[in-house]
């Protein structure tokens, strides 16, 4: 099973970041995940032809079994580096490569919520006819004051009801892409 891990910032510091590499490597004695980042992604022009990263990544989306997307939530929405990212994927910009994709959402905040109302919009944006993404459901972690959560030297995510909650949410995750792959 190959599945990506999105970076969902282009920030250059980012609990997500630390949050997407833990998963790659915490869970990939189960899958193949490779962590995917935004920073270079050419930003969305509905009149503009993709280039060349844009091209690889509609490529790498198109070639995973799955998606796992971690995102950081400014001003209540996720970052537009991510939305821009995900605007090339959909039907109205050609490759419709989101359609019945299986993606799982997950997110970390330094504030209290843990990107409650980002992975909500994200969700909404996955689900909508233009993405028809195939979103895992009924699975929440929403990792909130993540400065008390990571070991910001190695990146690791140390606090353990945590590492128990998101261990529930990829189990989930692994059995629903095997569903949707059958």
């Amino acid at each position: 099973m190959k599945l990506l891990a999105i970076v969902g910032t282009n920030a250059p510091f980012s609990y997500n970041r630390f949050l997407a590499k833990f998963i790659a490597k915490h869970y990939g004695d189960k899958a193949d995940i490779e962590v995917k980042e935004i920073d270079k992604l050419t930003p969305f022009c509905r009149t503009e032809m993709a280039d060349e990263s844009i091209k690889a990544w509609i490529e790498d989306i198109k070639s995973a079994d799955g998606i796992v997307i971690t995102t950081p939530e400014y001003d209540h929405t996720i970052p537009a580096a991510l939305k821009s990212s995900l605007e090339w994927l959909g039907s109205h910009a050609g490759p419709n490569v989101m359609k019945m994709k299986p993606v799982a959402v997950v997110g970390a905040s330094v504030g209290g919520q843990g990107s409650s109302r980002a992975q909500e919009d994200i969700r909404e944006i996955l689900l909508s006819p233009d993405m028809s993404a195939n979103v895992l459901p009924g699975n929440e972690v929403l990792i909130g004051q993540a400065a008390s959560k990571f070991d910001k030297e190695t990146g690791d995510l140390t606090d353990e009801a945590t590492i128990k909650q998101l261990d529930g949410m990829m189990d989930s995750f692994f059995e629903f892409v095997e569903q949707a792959n059958k």
